[in-house]
């Protein structure tokens, strides 16, 4: 009977990590290699503080229920699932809502969504990078971090 819970467990738990766990998102160390500035919650609070602009780039359910106290929505629709996340993806099978995004690319942006596993933020702020904007940086730990160091939410 051992064995078989055994071989049952070990059959799920191979079949989620290859077919339903999320990959985490690149290192910050790695981040700014594909054009994601990496900036750490304590660093984020500090942007915070100083009025630059949050993009929370989540489900909108998600953003209705909670956000970072000011920030706006900034959707990306991700498209493939596991298959496109990873640090170099295809950008055309993806989309970003560009309407609460400012058109000075000079702009201090913060993209965050639900931390390492969610790869939204980071793709936003790849893709904002590669637009041609200069100051966009990733909270890779998303709102969860956001939430643990006790920053302000709505």
């Amino acid at each position: 009977m051992k064995k078989i819970i055994l071989a049952t467990a070990s059959v799920i738990l191979l079949t989620t990590n290859l077919f339903g766990a999320k990959p985490e998102t690149p290192t910050p160390a790695e981040g700014p290699s594909y054009g994601a500035k990496y900036i750490s919650v304590s660093d984020a609070k500090t942007k915070f503080d100083a009025g630059v602009l949050f993009l929370d780039t989540r489900k909108p359910i998600q953003v209705t229920k909670e956000r970072i106290k000011g920030a706006v929505r900034a959707l990306y629709k991700e498209k493939g699932g596991n298959k496109q996340r990873v640090a170099k993806w295809d950008n055309a099978k993806d989309k970003l809502d560009m309407k609460n995004i400012p058109a000075d690319k000079s702009t201090e942006m913060v993209s965050y969504c639900n931390g390492s596993k969610c790869w939204r933020s980071y793709k936003t702020a790849v893709t904002l990078t590669n637009m041609g904007y200069t100051n966009v940086y990733w909270l890779r730990d998303g709102i969860p971090g956001w939430k643990k160091a006790g920053n302000p939410t709505e």
